[in-house]
């Protein structure tokens, strides 16, 4: 397996800004007046457009790619819930690993879903 330059910059920015976002004090977090329960919500699409960017950066056979990202993905879940542990006014949560797991999983499916029509445009574009 390996990971495509440009395709694993964009994939390492868009975990970059994940780290961002989820290790920002409490007090600023809550001064965004969002509710609880849409922060809550928006780790799925978070974690499924990070896995997304992610599956498209690397390159290699299907099934261990698609294994090694959603596994490296949920493992990087778990350690950024815990790094909030370490942020004044945040706290690790159980129920946000859970939402960043389903969050993988809707990724790797759209992505999966999304093969058949790569290989169509590909089949197309190469004769």
């Amino acid at each position: 397996m390996r990971i495509l330059p440009l395709r694993g910059l964009a994939a390492l920015a868009y975990l970059i800004g994940v780290l961002v976002l989820t290790t920002l004090p409490g007090r600023e977090v809550s001064a965004w007046g969002v509710s609880d329960a849409l922060l809550d919500l928006a780790h799925v699409p978070l974690f499924a457009g990070l896995t997304l960017v992610t599956l498209w950066a690397v390159v290699g056979p299907r099934v261990p790619r698609l294994l090694l990202v959603t596994a490296s993905l949920i493992a990087f879940a778990a350690i950024d819930e815990g790094l909030q542990l370490l942020v004044p006014g945040r706290f690790a949560s159980f129920g946000d690993v859970l939402r960043d797991v389903v969050g993988v999983g809707i990724g790797a499916a759209v992505f999966e879903g999304m093969r058949p029509l790569a290989n169509a445009r590909k089949k197309e574009s190469h004769p």
